[in-house]
């Protein structure tokens, strides 16, 4: 991991006194990533762990990258400490109209009371077709405490919920 800082220069003149002030404004990171290369990230753009990820407990700290032309059905969740960890998350928003969650008061004392995001984990077919995301076990997000956790919902949720023919099974 590579540290730079943005730095800037803040000139006050008044009568009494001309001062400079060195500000630093953010500290940016260079992360390697297996999929992206290396990327430019900020202390801000870190997610942290509070619960993390089931058999991934050494691995607390990661940092969401997106596509813009998926529209925001699928994100990356990419480890800041390994290149080689990134998990593929589905918006479950996009998959089911019957996936409603209810999160309990103990689940939201982990990343505080605000829930922002709710995200699936896919698991990726050799067959793409086939591809499966976890409904029982989401991971949800406070974005304003930079917090997430993954959880077993006690709702009875498939463990792997097929992406794409779901849709079809659910209309029949």
């Amino acid at each position: 991991m590579c540290f730079c800082y943005v730095i800037c220069w803040i000139n006050t003149e008044n009568d009494l006194c001309k001062k400079n002030y060195l500000v630093i404004m953010e500290e940016i990171m260079k992360i390697s990533t297996k999929n992206f290369g290396e990327v430019e990230i900020s202390e801000n753009d870190i997610i942290t762990f509070e619960q993390p990820i089931f058999g991934f407990d050494e691995y607390t700290k990661y940092i969401v990258l997106m596509d813009d032309s998926l529209n925001g059905e699928f994100i990356w969740l990419q480890s800041v400490d390994e290149p080689d960890l990134c998990f593929v998350l589905a918006n479950p928003d996009n998959l089911s109209e019957k996936y409603s969650p209810h999160f309990t008061e103990d689940v939201k004392s982990i990343i505080g009371e605000k829930i922002d995001e709710v995200w699936l984990v896919m698991v990726i077919a050799d067959d793409f077709g086939q591809s499966t995301v976890n409904m029982r076990s989401p991971i949800i997000m406070n974005l304003a405490q930079r917090k997430a956790a993954q959880i077993i919902l006690e709702d009875n949720y498939p463990l792997r919920y097929k992406l794409f023919e779901s849709e079809k099974e659910e209309k029949k």
